[in-house]
This record gives C-alpha cells, structure tokens and sequence, in this order.
C-alpha cells in the first residue's frame, strides 16, 4: 500500500463536488425566492428571451384591454344620453298628441307647451354637452368633433391581405361620429316657443298644434316625432355596433392574454414542488461533502503515523 502526501487528487475531487453542491444549494434558494427559473449561475439567455418578448407581449394586450374598455365607457355614455333623448321625445309626443284636440281651449293648451318647450330645450342642452374627454358624442355640428376615433386593440399589425393595402389591422376607426347630431334641428323637431309668444292673451290654436305633429316625411311617418325617432335609432345603431365589436375585441384579448400567459409561466416560472426538493437534495449533497472532505487527510494522517514508527 503506497502513501503519497502530495496527491491531492481525492482532495480536488471533493473540492469539486462541494462547489457544485454550493452552487446548487444557492440557484434553488434563488429560484424559490424569485420565482423564476433563470438565475446568476444559469441565466438561460435563450428561455429568458423569449419569456421577456412573451411579458412585453402581455404588457402591450394589457394595455389595449384599457384602450378598449374606455372606448366602451365612451360609447356608453353616447348611448346613455341618447336613451334620455328617447324618453323625452316620447313624452312630447303624448304633449302634442294630448294638445290636439278640440277638449281643451287654446290656454289649457299653452300649458301644455309650457312643458313641451322645456322639453325641447333639455334635449339642446343633453346634445351639446354631453362629451367623453372633450369630445362631443351627441353634436356632430360641433367643431370639436374629431373626422375619426382611433382606437388601438393591438400591437401595429400588417399581415394578409389588408396588410398589403397599409391597413393596421389592430385599429378600430369610428368615422361616424359626426353623423350623430341628436340636437332639435338634427331630429327635425320643432320649437313651440313662437307658439307660447302671446299665451296670456291668445294660447295655442288647434292648427298650430296639429301642424307641429306633422312630419318631413309623410309617406314613411304619421308624426315628426316618429321620424325623430327613427334618426335617434339609427345614431344608436352606429353606437351598438363600434359597442358590440369593441366587446369581441375584449374577449379576444382576454383569450388571447391567457394564452400569452400560460405560455410564459411555463418557460420562465419556477415548480415550487420540484425546487423545493431539489434544495433538499443540494443540502444533503453539500452536508456529505463537507463531512467527507474533513475526512480526506487520512492518507497523509497514516503517513505521518508511519514515520513515528521510525523513531
């Protein structure tokens, strides 16, 4: 049995596995502290790129989600106001269609004017102020109308055949909004307050009720406020339909983030199971090491015990 003091093989050896255990016992507390799998001993350039593009992807659709909800908050509140729009047309109608008849006297039928021309007024007032941010929903006249609404959904797209034209495939325009003008004038309904001038002394006359009944369009319409009630549908139409595409856009994005997700956590985020008993294993790994590497002198022990004998 030969004794060599300066082979320090089996030493470098353990040395080795020591350090390996350390560096095992420091990556799985890293990971289990951080979450992710990517740490300073193995940073996995590869996997840490592409779950960085994965996050800014998820970063971007978070972004559009808002972008799509307030677009949603601001053609709800055009709908909103032209719901109240719609009310009061209804309830002037009922005025004028009550005021057309020969039960009541001129003067009773002033007071009911009264009311229809306040009515008529709150209606301006609804249309000319009610605005999301400064726009203008309801007043298409108005100069602070935009030609369009741009709202994002996306990153800037350009694939396909709209691609090719230059389309962003990501933006919904709304190029309508100027269209809708829910004032008097842009629904045809006329002013009573001509008619109130001389209520004290004269009222209102049947004729001049029954001619504010009548409507532009007589062959489509038995009364203007039925054809006020048609322009009124057709700027809720335009407001429903941006509506139901934006909540498409909005489910699309849900699935779409989800997916974004899942893909991410499963490249970058840490099995808490598996590290936590990989930490155990590093730890007995590194405990076993130190206890053997204290051990490992014991070729240079017996040598040094070998040479007492020679005294």
């Amino acid at each position: 049995m030969s004794f060599n003091i300066k082979d320090r093989s089996l030493e470098l050896r353990l040395e080795r596995h020591l350090s390996d255990a350390q560096r095992d016992v420091s990556d799985a507390f890293e990971r289990l502290s951080s979450g992710t799998i990517f740490t300073s001993n193995e940073p996995k350039p590869s996997e840490r790129a592409l779950a960085e593009g994965l996050e800014f992807k998820l970063r971007g659709l978070s972004a559009a989600k808002r972008n799509v909800n307030t677009a949603i908050n601001l053609i709800q509140t055009g709908e909103a106001s032209l719901s109240e729009v719609s009310n009061i047309i209804q309830r002037l109608k009922e005025i004028n269609i009550s005021a057309a008849s020969t039960t009541l006297s001129d003067r009773d039928r002033a007071f009911l004017f009264v009311e229809y021309q306040a009515l008529h007024d709150e209606i301006n007032r609804i249309a000319e102020t009610t605005e999301f941010n400064g726009i203008p929903l309801l007043n298409g006249a108005s100069e602070k109308v935009p030609e369009r609404l741009v709202l994002r959904v996306g990153d800037p797209s350009r694939s396909g055949s709209q691609g090719e034209n230059g389309t962003d495939l990501n933006v919904i325009e709304f190029n309508e909004l100027k269209s809708i003008v829910a004032t008097t004038d842009g629904l045809g309904l006329r002013s009573a307050a001509d008619l109130l001038g001389g209520v004290d002394e004269y009222g209102v006359s049947l004729d001049d009720a029954q001619e504010l009944l009548e409507p532009v369009d007589s062959d489509n319409f038995s009364t203007v406020y039925d054809e006020a009630l048609s322009h009124l549908a057709s700027h809720r139409a335009l407001f429903g339909s941006i509506q139901t595409r934006l909540n498409r856009a909005i489910d699309f994005i849900d699935v779409y983030q989800e997916n974004i997700a899942a893909a991410k956590s499963s490249i970058a985020d840490v099995d808490y199971a598996e590290q936590a008993a990989s930490l155990t294993e590093s730890r007995i790994r590194l405990q076993a090491s130190t206890a053997v590497l204290a051990q490992s002198n014991i070729n240079s022990a017996q040598a040094l015990n070998l040479l007492n004998t020679l005294r």
